[in-house]
């Protein structure tokens, strides 16, 4: 924090009850008056939150030192009287998953972006953060630095980008690529098989920086929640990941320990791409109001991509569990008729619509699949334009030089700039980026003609209940 750095102080407590609401103190560093707004969505989710919906209550103190109720101004901001500067409000945070607030008797796991108030014109000032009753036995996982007992979010962007949780059962690994420390936290009664986890991730970390050459962060934390209750989400942040899987004895399966991998691996994946290398729309990121962008199967679907190849090139599965994972992703791809009914851009921009839901049938496409798919037809062209001397990793790395080190919002003109540039013409990929960004053509025989060149025979076929099925093996000699 500078000298000049105006700083909100936060208390945050459980219910002394032990019913699941997260009590909020904040002082201002203004007597108002002014407003105060909630975020109306969070990162790493392209859709309308609503988060105001589980604040409970939302007091000032006046200057007579007595507690008024304060009225809103719109549903996620509320007008803040004359001389305040301390407000207090409580939060319901009854839901476990990778994106929300939790309390729960031996776990408190905050993302701020859900229940954290912010002055729309104090971007900039530090936050401090006080656990007021946590015991002093319980281990706490953030990427939050901490200071004096305080932990210190440098601005409202840190602040909302950085979830903490706590826990007197935190299970917890360290490991160093590249000089960097990177942590495991992990809450929940199953936990995966400690030596393997560890080694997983270190394979794909060093990989993943090994080609982009640096890493954004001076650390990075993996927070991993393995609850008693169906879920499977992950969430990326600006230095650290959520991941939720459960029921937690899931992750001691192939079957969930593979996926739990997968998800990692997406997730750091994002360290780079969408949190540094990120979309002009959200740069900064405006929590105040909806943000479509026509670039999710940027975001997410390069990711999507990458994070399963990343784990076969570092040695995480082999060949054929890669070729399990493309068949599982063809097969949502082949089998969503919405695909060739609006193209993956636009799917991009309606997810703020109606959200991650299936909506109406066959409407529009999913940004994770069918930007995976586009970002694998664009490898293989790169590859193959430039003898497998570049590819779309070549393409991120310079689009992580060029804009994400200083945090310059890209467009669709340069992402696709930079593609036709390591491909080694200007207008190299523009097909793939007419059919199968901007328009809805059938993509099946250039996957198959784009798997043959790399040794490997995609098949098609449909089983007694109608579904697509998708076989992908090596070509024999």
């Amino acid at each position: 924090m500078t000298e000049t750095q105006k700083q909100v102080r936060v208390d945050l407590r459980r219910d002394p009850s032990g019913e699941p609401v997260l009590h909020i103190d904040a002082t201002f560093p203004v007597a108002g008056p002014y407003s105060l707004q909630l975020p109306t969505w969070r990162p790493g989710r392209y859709e309308l939150g609503q988060f105001a919906q589980y604040i409970c209550s939302m007091e000032g103190q006046l200057v007579d030192g007595t507690w008024e109720q304060l009225q809103k101004s719109d549903l996620h901001r509320w007008d803040i009287p004359a001389g305040v500067q301390r407000v207090r409000w409580a939060f319901h945070a009854d839901i476990l998953n990778a994106g929300s607030t939790c309390v729960m008797d031996d776990l408190l796991y905050v993302n701020p972006v859900n229940c954290m108030l912010y002055h729309p014109d104090g971007m900039d000032w530090n936050y401090q953060l006080s656990l007021t009753d946590i015991p002093s036995d319980w281990m706490i996982g953030t990427a939050l630095p901490k200071v004096d007992g305080h932990f210190i979010a440098r601005d409202v962007q840190h602040l909302m980008d950085s979830p903490f949780m706590a826990s007197p059962k935190l299970w917890h690994a360290e490991y160093t690529s590249h000089g960097i420390p990177f942590h495991l936290w992990a809450y929940g009664q199953q936990t995966p098989e400690k030596n393997r986890f560890i080694a997983d991730h270190q394979r794909f970390t060093d990989g993943q920086i090994d080609h982009f050459g640096s890493f954004p962060a001076p650390d990075y934390h993996f927070l991993y929640l393995f609850p008693e209750r169906e879920v499977r989400h992950g969430v990326e942040h600006e230095d650290s990941t959520v991941i939720a899987l459960g029921p937690s004895a899931k992750c001691l399966t192939n079957e969930g320990y593979d996926e739990l991998i997968g998800i990692a691996s997406h997730e750091l994946y994002h360290a780079w791409n969408v949190k540094r290398i990120r979309p002009a729309e959200w740069m900064p990121y405006d929590f105040s109001r909806a943000c479509p962008s026509r670039l999710g199967y940027i975001a997410e679907g390069v990711t999507t991509y990458m994070g399963d190849l990343f784990l076969f090139e570092s040695g995480c599965i082999d060949l054929e569990q890669w070729c399990r994972l493309t068949e599982k992703l063809l097969m949502r791809h082949i089998n969503n008729p919405g695909r060739l009914n609006m193209s993956v851009a636009e799917s991009s921009y309606d997810t703020w619509l109606d959200g991650y839901q299936m909506g109406v049938p066959g409407r529009k496409g999913s940004i994770y699949v069918e930007g995976a798919v586009l970002a694998l037809l664009c490898d293989v062209r790169i590859m193959q334009l430039t003898g497998s001397q570049y590819s779309l990793q070549t393409a991120m790395r310079i689009l992580w030089e060029q804009y994400g080190q200083d945090r310059i919002g890209i467009t669709a003109e340069d992402y696709w700039s930079v593609l036709n540039e390591v491909a080694g013409a200007p207008e190299a990929l523009a097909d793939l980026r007419e059919k199968h960004a901007y328009g809805c053509e059938e993509t099946w025989d250039e996957l198959a003609a784009a798997m043959e060149w790399q040794g490997l025979k995609l098949t098609q076929s449909v089983d007694e209940n109608g579904l697509k099925r998708v076989q992908l093996s090596p070509l024999k000699d």
